[in-house]
């Protein structure tokens, strides 16, 4: 969408912008909106825009229109008679030699009008859209934000720099980092004052949360109370608000779990089993059933995970890479009379990195797990085709059943590896967010003692015996080599690449910045961390319980589905037999393969795992990417089961 004036803007605001303008006071609540959701146009602009691209669509749908006519008329047919009218001979003729005409242009003109109304709707909607995601995002950061504007506070830090260095760290802060470059904006730029700043953001932001924190900061500015104590008490309050909404979102959890089951695994194994009998009594084919296995469990369940996933609140995107304080290599000097000795510095260090990479292949892909598909995705590929080529391909769907092994390996072929490198990065990843906040109170100890940072930090790399061992000894290295204490820990932080650590480091550094209490600082960031961490585990051992939910559902129907393909269909087959040798006839029985019941059951059982496997990361995790493990791990039981087994 657009969020910025363009070619199209201008154009269209030539074009409409008379009559929009004779029309303004049916924009007041647009114009609110758009200020909300942070679009940089004015309403008058914004509705041009809407109004060009809706054209746009318009003559798309005309072009549809025309295509989809020309197939019905040339190809289809049109059917001898359109509407139950009897018409007189004179005027008979003449429709049937000009209704194909008639057709095509009704159908050009629809199609026209819904597509040109679905983009203005798409530009009415849009705003409120991203005023419901910012929304989410505030309220998600706004218990961090506050902890980092009171450890700033904290410092003998005032008020209007507190909101400056919070609009600096939008990857880390979001929406709330935006906020308050507003109302920087509004001081700085406009030349307002701090309180009608406060009050003008109050009557923008799109957060319940965020409005009730700045009236109480107006309170506090009128009243002349203690802005550290304030900010002290809101983090704790928003962070406890944070407890409950997670309290909240979990129960909605435990309903769309249900709804899950009843939807996708009870209605599909009943449909399956009634479709079973039907075609057995010879009331019905195998069509249907062919829907519910490969289309209903495979697209209903995708869908579902989807929608959790768009409701699950999470850090979004990859972690930031926080900035450094310092460029070691200036211009100036790559310029001047080390110019050669810096290009020669370059060279080698490009060489280091160079047999650096031969000597570690495999730490591009710890680092991003994605990457490892390069290599898995062309091997179940290459699995998958030469399985295609062992049997040439047939429209009949006993050429499915005959390559249903190659393509289920080939499956688990470009999964496992994945699954390997991505839990292992997500271990040390929980390892090193639950230590943290260990290592920082071992700081502020260290410290209030009256050892100084630095010391500390080496005491620490010494005796530490956990996995944050060799981290330590990289920030004590990078001190060593004369490297600032903030941009050692902004290293740390980088190596790591954690939402939450990335958001720790910054506040700490930034209140380093604001004070010489280093002791009160460090005790701030851990508990900042610890409440992180603490929000972290409760949810993980909540939604561990759905994703044993989902299990049970899925050894459910792998049972009912065995017991169907190995008892049910056995007996029944048996009885044609039987009825078949006697001589009788019995039309309500039909003699049925049993041979393609069973793959197309184990085809059942499979897209049950892949996708209730995807359900579940999303449910336990809130990732897709979590839900592979559990994919692979239901691929192959529901795969060895029925191979083994049956």
């Amino acid at each position: 969408m657009f969020k910025e004036a363009n070619y199209f803007t201008y154009l269209g605001y030539k074009l409409f912008g008379e009559n929009i303008r004779r029309n303004a006071q049916k924009y007041y609540d647009l114009e609110k909106q758009l200020r909300q959701a942070m679009i940089s146009m004015p309403p008058e602009m914004y509705i041009a825009t809407a109004r060009m691209v809706s054209l746009i669509f318009a003559l798309i749908g005309a072009i549809i229109g025309l295509f989809v006519s020309y197939i019905v008329i040339f190809f289809i047919g049109l059917p001898e008679v359109l509407f139950p009218i009897v018409l007189p001979e004179p005027l008979y003729s003449f429709w049937m030699s000009y209704r194909s005409f008639v057709f095509a242009g009704l159908l050009c003109a629809l199609t026209t009008v819904i597509l040109y109304f679905v983009g203005y709707f798409m530009f009415t909607i849009y705003p409120s859209t991203v005023i419901s995601d910012r929304k989410s995002k505030i309220d998600r950061a706004l218990p961090h934000a506050i902890m980092f504007m009171y450890s700033l506070s904290r410092g003998g830090m005032n008020l209007i720099d507190i909101f400056r260095s919070l609009s600096e760290y939008h990857e880390i802060y979001s929406e709330v980092s935006r906020e308050a470059a507003r109302i920087l904006r509004d001081m700085e730029v406009l030349g307002k004052d701090l309180r009608t700043a406060l009050a003008e953001a109050v009557e923008l932001s799109p957060s319940e949360n965020f409005k009730e924190f700045l009236h109480g900061l107006i309170t506090i500015i009128d009243s002349g109370g203690d802005i550290t104590k304030y900010l002290e008490e809101r983090a704790d309050f928003y962070l406890e608000r944070a407890r409950q909404d997670q309290k909240s979102f979990l129960e909605f959890l435990g309903l769309m779990a249900e709804s899950y089951i009843t939807a996708f695994v009870a209605g599909p194994l009943f449909l399956i089993i009634i479709q079973t009998v039907m075609a057995v009594m010879g009331q019905g084919d195998e069509t249907a059933l062919y829907a519910v296995i490969y289309l209903v469990i495979p697209v209903g369940s995708f869908f579902f995970a989807m929608v959790i996933k768009l409701l699950t609140p999470t850090e979004e995107g990859e972690p930031p890479k926080l900035r450094e304080k310092y460029t070691y290599l200036r211009r100036k000097i790559e310029e001047g009379e080390f110019a050669e000795q810096i290009k020669e510095l370059r060279r080698r260090i490009k060489s280091w990195n160079f047999r650096k990479a031969l000597r570690h292949p495999l730490d591009p892909i710890k680092r991003k797990p994605i990457y490892v598909f390069i290599f898995s995705v062309p091997a179940g590929m290459a699995f998958m085709l030469y399985g295609f080529s062992l049997y040439p391909f047939s429209q009949d769907i006993n050429w499915l059943f005959k390559v249903d092994d190659y393509i289920f390996i080939g499956l688990a072929i470009m999964m496992a590896p994945y699954v390997l490198f991505y839990e292992a990065s997500r271990k040390k990843a929980r390892r090193l967010l639950r230590l943290t906040p260990i290592f920082l109170n071992k700081l502020a100890a260290a410290n209030e003692s009256g050892m100084p940072i630095y010391r500390a930090i080496a005491m620490i790399a010494k005796t530490d015996t956990t996995p944050l061992k060799k981290e330590i000894e990289k920030i004590k290295y990078d001190l060593d080599w004369g490297v600032s204490l903030n941009d050692a820990l902004v290293r740390f932080a980088n190596r790591l690449r954690v939402f939450e650590l990335s958001r720790t480091i910054t506040l700490l550094n930034e209140a380093l910045k604001s004070t010489g209490n280093v002791t009160e600082v460090l005790m701030i960031s851990a508990k900042d961390a610890s409440s992180a961490e603490l929000l972290r585990r409760e949810r993980l051992s909540n939604m561990f319980m759905y994703v044993i939910i989902i299990y049970i559902s899925f050894f459910v129907f792998i049972g009912i589905v065995y017991i169907i393909t190995t008892t049910f269909l056995s007996t029944l087959a048996e009885s044609a037999a039987k009825v078949a040798q006697s001589g009788a006839s019995l039309s309500m029985l039909r003699s049925i393969n049993i041979n393609t019941y069973k793959s197309v059951f184990m085809h059942a059982a499979v897209f049950q795992g892949l996708f209730a496997g995807i359900v579940a990361g999303v449910m336990g995790e809130g990732s897709i990417s979590a839900g592979v493990k559990h994919s692979l791990l239901m691929l192959v039981l529901a795969y060895v089961l029925f191979t083994a087994m049956i």
